[in-house]
């Protein structure tokens, strides 16, 4: 799990108030189930906290000097203890557990696809593509769209998991203010 500059939210939207807690706190505690969930951020001090409460939770560093969510994702390969690694968007606070825990259960690399849409950031990889990542990184790209490509990512449509989840409202990314006040009072 990653976020980003939050450049179009005005802050960092991670640390909002959503439903009593932080609202990365949202998808943090839908991840229970798992044995390890990695918080990756260039935040790391923001989220330490947090490890106190949910003990599965390791923030992570992430110390690459541009900002993309590439970056996130190859931090997560590279420190994950596990071979199947799910990589989250930090800011999806009506995330359902058990679309989750089913998603999870594809074969890797796999992404999300929804109406046509891919959810780039909604996928699920083998912890060897770490080689592939770092070097789609040293090529200097960063588009998430060429990444599954070159991992020939299979895409699972979203309709598999409708029955956990039938108004799609674990899709829903917290990127603008409205997202929010959508959030809050879905």
């Amino acid at each position: 799990m990653a976020g980003g500059r939050s450049s179009r939210f005005g802050r960092n939207k991670l640390s909002v108030p959503f439903r009593g807690k932080l609202l990365i706190e949202s998808v943090i505690g839908e991840l229970s189930d798992f044995p390890e969930v990695l918080l990756v951020t260039k935040n790391p001090l923001s989220f330490t906290h947090l490890t106190v409460r949910y003990p599965n939770l390791r923030v992570l560093p992430e110390a690459f000097e541009v900002h993309s969510p590439i970056c996130g994702i190859y931090t997560a390969l590279k420190n994950a203890s596990f071979r199947k690694v799910l990589i989250l968007p930090g800011d999806t606070p009506l995330i359902r557990r058990e679309v989750v825990k089913e998603f999870s259960n594809q074969i890797p690399p796999t992404v999300l696809m929804e109406n046509g849409r891919v959810h780039s950031l909604f996928a699920l990889l083998f912890k060897d593509h770490v080689v592939q990542v770092e070097e789609f990184l040293k090529s200097g790209k960063h588009r998430l769209r060429e990444l599954h490509s070159l991992l020939n990512s299979r895409e699972v449509p979203f309709s598999l998991f409708e029955p956990f989840d039938y108004r799609g409202s674990s899709l829903l990314n917290v990127n603008r203010l409205e997202d929010y006040c959508e959030a809050v009072y879905r």
